[in-house]
């Protein structure tokens, strides 16, 4: 679903030439955090734009080991370290959707002069991989709507022709909602949109971080008062970060679809493979790629929920772990009272899925949670907690750092152009009009699954 905000005006051309979608806003652009925030512009020995001669789309279970080696060592090399560290570019991310709905495709663009349609793919001469979805004609984001950074990894985006990948991945588009450092000269190409997105950068500092969204926002400042009530009424408050309990993911799990129930939003947990993504980002933790396949957490023998032992504080460090998910998880007392599901890889925790016991809403749960998150962060390597897109008020109080991210149809048809066009003006006019939200109470108690296709 489309971000529920007023897009953005699109940057001036002059403002283009000089950042890229996706790099920090509120940060100067000179020629020392240019090379920063676009290495890949400055130090690539090769700006040749990729052909579709060059690209060769294979399905995700056809890649070997070493290409999917390959995949990880274009994301964390020297040039796009900063690029393409967002989880949802981790062969990681693709193979866990792919085990949980089994259709990832992989593009995979080969080096000038290799033989892109060879039996076997040679994972030294690989410098590109786009992973997606076929929905007839469509290409879309793997993992779909649960996917919050697209682009093609590892190459610079001055070296992407979209007309070239769009013919070898036979779609006539690529429907995306979140592309980051994306090239500025697509928002005027494909007229794409764009809208801000957020994180919290700690700098080694997390409580620090916290000590200063205290004094700038009146929520987060007045949070610990209702923290110490929590503490005294209901039980001893306790963040435990990494919980490895699935009796306590699938309550987690409860909350949110009853909380998009509430609010009448598309329940993203009603697909089975949603909830089976689920299942192997958690019970995934550290082994390698291609281990073996994450059993249930909705198995019916189960361990009880039992809290941490107090004192039983958590050492394990989150900054060199590779892609996981993980549950976080604010006890007081013998109860869970808020918890938190999202994926952390090198210290970069994405905030996917807060949610929270609704009968302690009056201590504000899931603030509590998150400044108790941030508080631990930097003791356990988290520098960065990423927000993702969209414009929710939540997000400005809790963040520091914003971007930009750009959506819309990259096509080369006029007709899928303005169908797309057509059908996004159409929602916009809708959430104008008055009583819309007893309107969409009254359209999702009719049609529980409205919005089912953005992640089929």
């Amino acid at each position: 679903m489309l971000p529920d905000v007023t897009p953005l005006p699109s940057p001036s051309h002059s403002d283009q030439a000089r950042s890229r979608v996706g790099a920090p806003l509120n940060k100067s652009v000179d020629r020392e955090n240019w090379e920063d925030v676009a290495p890949s512009f400055a130090k690539s020995s090769d700006r040749s734009v990729v052909q579709t001669s060059q690209i060769q789309v294979v399905p995700f279970d056809d890649l070997s080991i070493d290409l999917l080696q390959k995949w990880d060592e274009l994301r964390w090399s020297a040039e796009n370290a900063k690029l393409f560290d967002q989880p949802f570019f981790s062969p990681r991310f693709a193979e866990a959707v792919n085990r949980a709905r089994g259709d990832v495709f992989v593009a995979v663009a080969m080096a000038p002069g290799q033989d892109a349609h060879s039996p076997n793919l040679t994972p030294e001469h690989a410098i590109g991989f786009l992973p997606f979805h076929r929905v007839g004609r469509i290409g879309v984001p793997v993992g779909r709507f649960l996917n919050d950074a697209q682009n093609v990894i590892g190459l610079a985006a001055e070296r992407v022709d979209w007309s070239a990948w769009l013919q070898a991945c036979n779609v006539i588009a690529f429907d995306m909602h979140s592309i980051v450092q994306g090239d500025p000269a697509w928002n005027d190409n494909y007229q794409l949109d764009t809208v801000r997105a957020f994180r919290a950068d700690f700098e080694g500092n997390s409580e620090q971080f916290l000590r200063r969204l205290e004094r700038q926002h009146r929520t987060i400042g007045k949070q610990g008062q209702k923290t110490r009530k929590l503490n005294r009424e209901v039980g001893d408050v306790r963040l435990e970060v990494d919980c490895r309990c699935p009796k306590v993911l699938k309550q987690a799990i409860q909350w949110k679809r009853a909380q998009y129930q509430r609010t009448h939003i598309l329940d993203l947990f009603l697909p089975d493979w949603t909830r089976k993504l689920v299942d192997e980002l958690h019970n995934w933790d550290d082994h390698d790629l291609r281990g073996g396949a994450a059993e249930s957490e909705y198995a019916p023998d189960q361990p009880a929920m039992t809290p941490p032992a107090p004192g039983d504080a958590e050492c394990s460090r989150l900054d060199m772990q590779p892609l996981k998910g993980i549950l976080s998880v604010l006890w007081a007392g013998d109860q869970v009272v808020a918890a938190h599901y999202g994926m952390i890889e090198r210290g970069r925790l994405h905030y996917w899925f807060p949610t929270y016991d609704p009968k302690y809403a009056r201590y504000s749960p899931g603030t509590a949670l998150f400044t108790e998150l941030v508080r631990a962060a930097s003791s356990h390597g988290i520098d960065c907690i990423d927000m993702g897109y969209g414009e929710q008020p939540y997000k400005q109080k809790q963040t520091a750092t914003t971007s930009e991210v750009a959506y819309g149809t990259i096509t080369d048809s006029k007709w899928h152009r303005f169908s797309f066009s057509l059908e996004n003006r159409v929602v916009a006019c809708l959430k104008q009009i008055p009583m819309k939200e007893l309107i969409k109470k009254g359209w999702r108690t009719v049609n529980p699954t409205a919005g089912i296709k953005k992640l089929s």
